[in-house]
């Protein structure tokens, strides 16, 4: 079977930027295909990280060695880590956490990629400045290890799975990892009938690893709900400040909640298309406005 060749180009003039080593696939790699569309893509498995086996592959680090390296990095108590499935509020809850930290209500200079343990290198990451929040789709296993002997704080956000499905088909489709002709009771046939085991693409997987985690007490962990957080922001931001230890100020939570609305948070995520991973304006601009979606059933 052939690989699928993904056209991430959003505009005629770009080429992505192939900023990484993607070694040779060999006999020892573990070769899964997943197929939500009718077109089969067949993706190297390291752990439960999913990354396609095609040349695309080098926009972002060769998992193979990437991820033992994300697993051994070093973290110091005040490092803080989003946990969340693709498409549950991960950068709402990373700008939330950003201004809390900061004490104001200023978005984060750059887009959260630049602090994704998927899609950049430790060492990147390490040398960033303080406060650090991170944020990742991995499941505990997946985490660096110091976190569970640090006094790191792990935020995990959760949404309803239907509202996650219904918002990650237009984001699958708009990285042209789906065919744009798609419908929608077809790509939930096909989700629902995955196999894989990948924190990066089955919900079911994702959160029964989480679960089983979290069966065991941790201090260290605050969990939040997607619709908490929507239905009621400034008390949800008044519990997280609490966990995080920042104190208490409710004119700075009510601006904050503002700020982080969802049309303000799209608007803002335009000014910082430079920060994004591809090295063109206007394919970032593109891709904000199709992972930018509410999916509301």
């Amino acid at each position: 079977m052939g690989d699928k060749q993904v056209d991430c180009n959003t505009s005629s003039e770009w080429k992505p930027e192939l900023k990484y080593d993607f070694d040779p696939i060999t006999s020892d790699d573990e070769i899964v295909t997943v197929d939500l569309s009718g077109t089969p893509i067949q993706c190297l498995k390291k752990g439960d990280a999913l990354q396609h086996k095609v040349k695309m592959a080098r926009m972002i680090p060769d998992y193979r060695k990437h991820i033992p390296t994300i697993r051994n990095m070093e973290m110091d108590d005040d490092d803080v880590i989003i946990c969340a499935f693709a498409k549950s509020g991960t950068h709402w809850l990373w700008e939330i956490t950003s201004m809390l930290r900061n004490g104001n209500a200023d978005y984060h200079g750059k887009e959260k990629t630049s602090a994704m343990f998927e899609f950049v290198p430790a060492e990147v990451l390490r040398a960033s400045p303080k406060p650090r929040i991170y944020n990742t789709h991995f499941t505990p296993q997946g985490l660096p290890k110091q976190v569970f002997d640090r006094n790191c704080k792990i935020l995990f956000l959760q949404r309803n799975p239907k509202d996650v499905l219904v918002s990650l088909l237009p984001f699958l489709q708009g990285h042209k990892f789906l065919d744009s002709a798609i419908k929608w009771d077809e790509f939930i046939c096909k989700y629902m009938e995955l196999e894989v085991e990948s924190s990066l693409l089955n919900w079911f997987y994702y959160t029964r690893q989480w679960f089983e985690f979290l069966k065991e007490e941790h201090d260290n962990i605050y969990c939040m709900a997607y619709e908490d957080l929507k239905d009621d922001p400034v008390m949800e931001i008044t519990k997280l400040a609490k966990f995080l230890e920042v104190g208490e100020n409710t004119d700075l939570f009510k601006d904050i909640a503002v700020k982080c609305s969802f049309q303000n948070l799209k608007q803002a995520a335009t000014s910082k298309v430079e920060t994004f991973t591809i090295n063109n304006k206007e394919a970032a601009k593109k891709i904000t406005n199709f992972t930018y979606k509410k999916g509301e059933v």
